[in-house]
């Protein structure tokens, strides 16, 4: 009986330690590769590129972003998936194409529809893992400066919000297409941290 409570109070002090303590391999193999890759496959980035830093440049980058939101916002509110919207926007690309070069008038610019990487990036509580993304992107002028990022589906982009966030129609529709993982791992990552280090104190005790 005594070997017994001692073996329970070591395995409990295993687990706490832990419970405190990373495990760094397990943790960014399962969370930045088959999770942000799951992610990916259910979300479409918009990412506008600013011609330079300075103020003037950073202006129209913001003026940009708002003008093509406020016209996106409607065409694309009907949409009820990933692949919808993709199609919605490769239809309207030109249209897209010909507002942005209005504003953005007398540099050039881009518009894109392409898989580019992005580095983690926060939206209110709402956190995406670096990676490679489905994107919607704006390039002006030389494309050198400071960026704007937000997400077109499901939406977290608002014209009048310098930062996007996620709404609650947005949070229902990513635990719709989303395992508990991937969806923990962009709205509850020390949930997720926690229930990771379980399923390894279970394989290794």
């Amino acid at each position: 009986m005594k070997h017994q409570s001692h073996a329970t109070l070591t395995a409990l002090l295993f687990l706490s330690l832990l419970l405190v303590t990373e495990s760094p391999r397990y943790l960014q193999d399962k969370s930045t590769s088959t999770l942000q890759q799951q992610i990916a496959t259910q979300v479409l980035r918009f990412h506008i590129r600013a011609n330079s830093d300075t103020v003037a440049d950073q202006q129209k980058k913001l003026r940009i972003k708002q003008s093509l939101l406020e016209w996106l916002t409607p065409i694309l509110s009907e949409n009820t998936s990933k692949s919808e919207t993709i199609q919605c926007i490769r239809k309207n690309l030109p249209d897209i194409q010909k507002e942005a070069t209005r504003m953005a008038a007398p540099e050039p610019v881009t518009v894109t529809l392409q898989k580019e990487w992005f580095p983690e990036k926060t939206y209110g509580t709402c956190t995406f893992p670096e990676g490679i993304y489905d994107a919607l992107r704006v390039d002006i002028g030389q494309a050198k400066g400071h960026n704007w990022w937000c997400v077109l589906y499901p939406s977290l982009c608002f014209a009048d919000a310098l930062e996007p966030s996620m709404t609650e129609e947005g949070e229902e529709k990513l635990q719709q297409v989303l395992d508990e993982d991937a969806y923990d791992l962009l709205l509850h990552p020390q949930k997720l941290k926690i229930r990771f280090r379980l399923e390894f104190f279970l394989r290794n005790r």
